[in-house]
């Protein structure tokens, strides 16, 4: 676990959609997990770059909007 503020910016693979865009806003959803449709309430994501990772995966840079 760590804390993240508004502006912060990290690369996950850890989006419950199959598919994501570039603009993209994600939330938690109920199992915790980033998704496209979650109910935001609290913690917004916007994806800034869709991407392969390192080890294949694909994977987004996001940046903390709220």
């Amino acid at each position: 676990l760590f804390k993240t503020n508004v502006g912060d910016i990290f690369t996950t693979n850890a989006i419950a959609d199959a598919s994501v865009e570039a603009g993209n806003i994600l939330a938690p959803n109920a199992e915790g997990i980033l998704a496209v449709n979650a109910d935001a309430e609290g913690m917004k994501w916007q994806v800034v770059k869709v991407y392969t990772m390192p080890d294949g995966q694909k994977g987004a840079k996001i940046m903390r909007i709220a």
